[in-house]
C-alpha cells in the first residue's frame, strides 16, 4: 500500500508554489507605478557663468603711430563669423540614413561581421542636453513598458535605442535627465554604472564605491546601471570569456560608446536568428574600439535590443527568431 504524504507537506508545497509564482509575477508582470508624469529635464546643469568681457584688442596702425584724439574712433575689422562644423547644418537635412540640424548629427551605417548584422549610429551634438532619456508612459516604476517607437514619437526624438531596463530590478542607481529616481545600488560586480556628465564625458563607477546622491551632487546628467564596461580609455575591460548574467555568449546587443565628449556611437547587433548569430561582449568591445570609441558600455540586450531612426525600427529585434518590437522600460534618445 502506497504511503500517503502528510497533509503539511502538501500544504507547504502549495504555498511554496504560490509564493514562487507571485515572485515571478512581481518581477516580470505586476505593474508598480512609483512616480507618474515624469517629464522634467534639469537643464540647470548646463547653465554657465557669463564670461568676463575681454578688453578691446588694440588695432595696429599701419603708419606706425596711434591716435591720441579720444574723439576719433579707431577703425576695426568686422568680426569673422564662426563657421558651422561640417557635420551640422543651418537647415534641416533628413534622409533614410542621415539627419542633421544646427545642433545634431545622426548617420546610420550597417555592417556585417561574425555572421551578424550590426547597426551603427554615429551621433554628434553641440551639447549633452540633447542626449536624453525617457521612461515608458512617462512613469517611473516596475514593469511599466512601452514600444520604443511609441516612446520616441511622444518625445519628438530623431533616434533612439533601448535603455538599461531599470524596471526589471529592485536595485541599481537610476539618474535620468538630471534627476535621481533610485538610490538603492546593485550588489552584482557586473552591474557597473555609466554616468554621462553635462560636458558629454563618460564616467564609470559602481554602487559599492559611490552613493547615488554623491553622483547627483557631482552633476551627473544620465546614470545607467547595467554593464559591463566594454572600453575605458581605449582599453578592453572585458575578455573573450566575459558574459553578463542570464544570457548567451552570442546575443543581440545594445551598446553606447564615446569617441570624445559629444561624439558618440550607438551600436545594436541582431541575434538569435540564422541570419544573425549575435555578438559576444568581447566582439562588441572590439567592434566599438575599431569605430574609434575610447569608452563604451553595454546596455540591456536580448529581445530588448532595438534601434529606431525617424520613427522606424531599423534592426531586427527578436527574442525567439521572429520579428517583434518588444516593449521596454526606457529609451535613450536624441532630438
Amino acid at each position: 500500500m502506497k504511503k500517503q504524504r502528510p497533509i503539511w507537506v502538501i500544504v507547504f508545497g502549495l504555498l511554496l508554489s504560490a509564493y514562487t509564482a507571485y515572485v515571478m509575477m512581481d518581477v516580470f508582470v505586476i505593474k508598480r507605478p512609483m512616480q507618474e508624469n515624469v517629464t522634467e529635464i534639469n537643464l540647470a546643469l548646463f547653465a554657465t557663468a557669463t564670461p568676463t568681457p575681454l578688453p578691446p584688442t588694440p588695432t595696429p596702425n599701419p603708419g606706425g603711430s596711434s591716435s591720441t584724439n579720444p574723439a576719433e574712433p579707431t577703425p576695426t575689422d568686422p568680426p569673422t563669423p564662426t563657421p558651422t562644423p561640417p557635420w551640422f547644418s543651418e537647415e534641416v537635412v533628413a534622409t533614410d540614413t542621415l539627419y542633421k540640424n544646427d545642433h545634431l548629427f545622426v548617420e546610420i551605417t550597417h555592417y556585417r561581421e561574425h555572421k551578424t548584422d550590426i547597426h551603427v549610429a554615429e551621433v554628434r551634438m553641440t551639447s549633452a542636453q540633447y542626449l536624453l532619456t525617457a521612461f515608458a508612459k512617462d512613469t517611473y516604476g516596475r514593469n511599466i513598458l512601452d514600444k520604443p517607437t511609441r516612446m520616441m514619437k511622444t518625445k519628438d526624438a530623431i533616434f533612439c535605442v533601448n535603455g538599461d531596463n531599470y524596471g526589471a530590478r529592485e536595485g541599481g542607481y537610476v539618474i535620468r535627465n538630471g534627476f535621481l529616481y533610485r538610490t538603492v545600488g546593485n550588489s552584482s560586480y557586473k552591474m557597473e554604472v555609466l554616468c554621462i556628465m553635462p560636458d558629454g564625458d563618460f564616467y564609470f563607477t559602481h554602487s559599492s564605491r559611490e552613493t547615488a546622491q554623491s553622483l547627483l551632487d557631482k552633476g551627473v546628467w544620465q546614470g545607467f546601471t547595467f554593464g559591463p564596461v566594454l572600453l575605458d580609455n581605449g582599453e578592453f575591460k572585458v575578455n573573450p570569456r566575459s558574459e553578463v548574467d542570464l544570457c548567451y555568449v552570442q546575443n543581440p546587443r545594445t551598446a553606447i560608446g564615446m569617441v570624445e565628449p559629444l561624439h558618440y556611437f550607438f551600436v545594436v547587433a541582431d541575434g538569435r536568428t540564422e541570419q544573425s548569430y549575435g555578438l559576444s561582449l568581447y566582439q562588441m568591445a572590439d567592434f566599438m574600439q575599431r569605430l574609434g570609441c575610447t569608452k563604451a558600455y553595454n546596455l540591456d540586450g536580448g529581445g530588448s535590443s532595438t534601434m529606431a531612426f525617424r520613427g522606424k525600427v531599423i534592426n531586427f529585434p527578436t527574442g525567439d527568431g521572429t520579428y517583434y518590437e518588444r516593449e521596454v522600460a526606457d529609451i535613450v534618445y536624441v532630438r
